[in-house]
């Protein structure tokens, strides 16, 4: 009886193993900047980023070292770590966290430093932005 229970958590398992695997192939087939492959789970929703990947999106807020976004459809959030060195580059010229707010858009790329995933390079359109 017991492996009867084991087989259906088995069979649930690839289920939803199986549809989170479509979900991130229909999101990098769009062409959004969200691209998956092996690396870190980035904090939120589960999707995995590789190392060197970028993602595209807007952002929600950013501040004590963090950088919260949505993805360009408003479907997935992901919350960055920034690393301290991080390049941060507004409308082409050089800012900082501080002056990224809520409502530009990002394109953010992720590195792996030591045994975190982090934010190493974001650049910002702001939103009050007319190009």
């Amino acid at each position: 009886m017991q492996y009867k229970g084991l087989s259906f958590c088995f069979a649930l398992l690839a289920l939803v193993l199986f549809m989170g695997t479509t979900a991130l192939a229909d999101e990098t087939q769009q062409g959004k900047g969200i691209t998956a492959g092996v690396g870190e789970t980035q904090q939120g929703k589960g999707i995995t980023a590789g190392v060197g990947e970028t993602q595209q999106g807007k952002v929600i807020a950013a501040g004590a070292g963090k950088l919260t976004m949505e993805d360009l459809r408003g479907n997935m959030q992901y919350t960055h770590e920034v690393a301290p060195n991080a390049e941060i580059m507004c409308e082409g010229k050089k800012c900082g966290l501080s002056d990224v707010k809520m409502g530009d858009m990002v394109q953010v790329t992720i590195d792996k430093q030591g045994d975190k995933t982090v934010a190493t390079k974001i650049e910002v359109k702001k939103a009050n932005s007319s190009s």
